[in-house]
C-alpha cells in the first residue's frame, strides 16, 4: 500500500514539473477517455508526442544521479502503465448494438460477382435476364434460365474462358452452368468453372458450400467438383460439398443417385443420405440426416445437437457479423430449425428463446458482435 501511495506521488510531481508535460498528458487521458476508439494514425501521434515529452525530461535531468532521478523515471513509466492501460481499454471497449441497429441487418439476399480471367470483377446484378454486357472485347449473357455465356464482340462467336463465381458474406446465390447443372451456392464461397465444357470431363472447383444437381449429358461425361483435399466424380446425381478454409475439413453429403469421392489416397462411394469427410489424412463414411445438412438450401439454420459452434459460425456468413461462441451451458445441445429469412433482432429473439444467451455490441470495426454463451 505504502509502494502504491509513493508512486501516484511520484506521478503528481512528474506531471507538475512542467506544464507542458502535464497539458500533453492531460490531453492524452482526455482522448482516451472520450473516445470509444482512436485510428492508429492518431494513436501513434499521441503516444510519439507524449514519449519525446517524457524522455525529453529525463534527459535533461539525467546529470543529476540522486534519488529524484529515480523518483522521475518511475514516474515516467508508471505514465506509460496507466496511458497503456487507459488505451488498451479504450481500444477494445465495445457498446451494446440497439434494437433499432439490429433490426437493420438483413439475412442474405441473391448477390454474386464474376471474376474474369484478367482479374475484373462484375457484379451480376447489373446483368438482368436476356441481357448483355460487354467487357473489353468480350460480350457477356445471362439468358432466361441464368445461364451466363460469353461471346467475341467482334463475331459473335462463343469465347471459351475459366471465370470464377464469388459469392460474398451475407449473399447466396443460384447458378445454372451451361451443361444444365445448376449450383446454390452458400455465403462466402466461389465456384471456378469454364464459360463451356468440351467433350471430356465437365470440372469445376469449389470454396465454400454448394448444391449440385448435376445434368447427365449424350456422352456420359463425369462431372467432377475438386473442393480443396477432395475429388468428387458423379454423372448425375444431387450432392452437397463443404469445403471452408476455416474447417479444416471438407464434407460431401449425398441425397440422390451416386457419387465416388477421393482424398489422399482414399476413395469412398457414396449412397443416399450418406457423407464422407476428409480427417488428418483419412476419409471416413457415415450416415448423416440428409433434412440438416440440407437445410440451408431450404431456408432454415438446423441445430443437431452436436454442431450448435457450426451452425453459429454459419449465421455469422450468412448476416457477415462476428460470433464468438463461448458455450459455457448445457444447452449447447439445442436441437432445432430457426428461419434464415428473419433480420438479426428475431433471429437473437429465437436464439435467446432457445436459451443460447446471447448480447449484441458494436466492435470497433462498426460490424455487429454476437457472444453467445
Amino acid at each position: 500500500m505504502m509502494y502504491i501511495k509513493q508512486l501516484y506521488q511520484q506521478l503528481t510531481d512528474f506531471l507538475n514539473t512542467k506544464e507542458e508535460n502535464r497539458r500533453e498528458a492531460t490531453a492524452w487521458y482526455d482522448e482516451l477517455h472520450v473516445k470509444t476508439s482512436i485510428g492508429e494514425d492518431s494513436q501513434s501521434l499521441i503516444q510519439e508526442k507524449a514519449k519525446t515529452r517524457i524522455l525529453a525530461s529525463i534527459k535533461s535531468e539525467s546529470k543529476r544521479l540522486d534519488v529524484k532521478y529515480i523518483y522521475r523515471w518511475s514516474a515516467a513509466a508508471a505514465v506509460f502503465l496507466v496511458g497503456g492501460y487507459l488505451m488498451w481499454t479504450a481500444l477494445t471497449r465495445q457498446e451494446l448494438a440497439t434494437q433499432e441497429q439490429l433490426a437493420l441487418i438483413e439475412p442474405a439476399k441473391q448477390r454474386a460477382i464474376i471474376m474474369l480471367e484478367n482479374g475484373q470483377e462484375i457484379d451480376l446484378d447489373r446483368l438482368a435476364l436476356n441481357e448483355s454486357l460487354q467487357v473489353g472485347e468480350t460480350i457477356i449473357t445471362k439468358d432466361a434460365e441464368g445461364k451466363v455465356r460469353y461471346h467475341h464482340a467482334a463475331d459473335g462467336t462463343e469465347k471459351i474462358q475459366a471465370n470464377s463465381l464469388r459469392i460474398p458474406k451475407a449473399a447466396t446465390y443460384q447458378l445454372t452452368l451451361v451443361d444444365g447443372t445448376r449450383v446454390t451456392l452458400n455465403s462466402d464461397s466461389k465456384l471456378t468453372y469454364p464459360s463451356a465444357f468440351g467433350t471430356g470431363d465437365r470440372v469445376v472447383q469449389l470454396e465454400g458450400e454448394g448444391y449440385f444437381e448435376v445434368t447427365k449429358t449424350s456422352n456420359k461425361s463425369r462431372f467432377i467438383v475438386e473442393a480443396r483435399g477432395q475429388k468428387i466424380q458423379v454423372l448425375g446425381t444431387k450432392f452437397n460439398v463443404k469445403s471452408y478454409p476455416q474447417d479444416k475439413k471438407e464434407q460431401t453429403t449425398l441425397e440422390e443417385g451416386s457419387v465416388e469421392v477421393s482424398f489422399a489416397s482414399n476413395t469412398a462411394v457414396l449412397k443416399p443420405n450418406q457423407q464422407a469427410t476428409s480427417v488428418g489424412q483419412h476419409l471416413e463414411t457415415k450416415s448423416v440426416d440428409i433434412d440438416n445438412i440440407l437445410s440451408w438450401t431450404r431456408g432454415q439454420f438446423s441445430f443437431d445437437g452436436t454442431n450448435t459452434a457450426e451452425v453459429l459460425q454459419e449465421i455469422a456468413r450468412w448476416y457477415d457479423i462476428d460470433i464468438v461462441y463461448e458455450g459455457k451451458n448445457s444447452v449447447g445441445q439445442y436441437i432445432g430449425k430457426i428461419p434464415r429469412n428473419l433480420s438479426l433482432d428475431r433471429l437473437i429473439e429465437l436464439l435467446n428463446y432457445a436459451e443460447l444467451e446471447t448480447k449484441a455490441f458494436i466492435g470497433n470495426n462498426k460490424k455487429i458482435n454476437l457472444i453467445i454463451t
